[in-house]
């Protein structure tokens, strides 16, 4: 008899997690509608799920919406002192910030998701989000590490690339001929296609345990012509190889 190896899950723990996704990723507090729409749950749902959360610690309540809370910076703390590769990647990152003079960081794909490890922020105008979406599609540090990544991986992955901007890449063809160049140049711009006024350069890196990209990010009036496609480039070729060897 066969054995079913798919693993049990809590549907209802799913849910609330989903909420909270859609909380860390919305710039602004959200009103329920909102959450329910990006989740795909029905309004009283949504909102059972939030209030939740507010009930545990993990939102709050401003007026109508809600944001995360404050908690959640605790538990990003207690996870960056447990982890080699923040504390790794955390010097190098700061010195391609300071020299860049731009946001600068590290993120690595877990399950066709990118993951911010590491964000030096100090030159950080506040302008701008500065944070990478979930979608590998739409960043530089994501077409880095897709262009890394195996082929079937990669198809499924350009699959699913919903619109971020006006700007953003949606069809898997222009898609995948953009990776081709990617690798062909060695690294990825991102031209406003994750958020309407950010360009970012990110440049690969693969170990033995995972496939990250260093990028770093202006806002687009400011990072752009040479200094965007030759400069910067420069700086996180050299800060790739840096955090390659520091890793191995």
């Amino acid at each position: 008899m066969a054995t079913d190896t798919r693993r049990e899950t809590i549907e209802a723990t799913v849910r609330s997690f989903s909420v909270l996704d859609v909380l860390v990723d919305a710039p602004q507090p959200i009103g329920v509608t909102d959450i329910a729409s990006r989740t795909e749950m029905t309004k009283s749902t949504a909102y059972k799920h939030a209030t939740t959360l507010v009930d545990l610690g993990y939102a709050e309540k401003v007026g109508d919406r809600y944001r995360p809370a404050i908690r959640l910076l605790d538990c990003a703390r207690r996870v960056r002192w447990n982890n080699e590769l923040i504390r790794t990647a955390r010097n190098p990152v700061d010195e391609l910030a300071e020299m860049a003079n731009e946001v600068a960081g590290l993120v690595i794909e877990r399950d066709g998701v990118a993951i911010d490890v590491y964000c030096a922020d100090q030159y950080h105008s506040g302008t701008f989000p500065a944070y990478n979406t979930r979608h590998l599609h739409c960043s530089a540090a994501g077409k880095a590490i897709l262009a890394e990544l195996p082929d079937d991986r990669t198809e499924s992955i350009l699959r699913r690339c919903p619109p971020v901007t006006e700007h953003t890449i949606t069809d898997p063809e222009e898609l995948s001929t953009e990776l081709t160049r990617i690798r062909e140049r060695g690294f990825s711009l991102d031209r406003r296609e994750q958020f309407p006024n950010v360009n970012s350069v990110a440049v690969s890196l693969r170990t033995d345990s995972f496939v990250a990209a260093v990028y770093v990010s202006g806002r687009a009036d400011e990072l752009s012509g040479k200094r965007f496609e030759e400069n910067i480039p420069g700086l996180l070729l050299s800060a790739s190889r840096m955090l390659t060897s520091a890793l191995e």
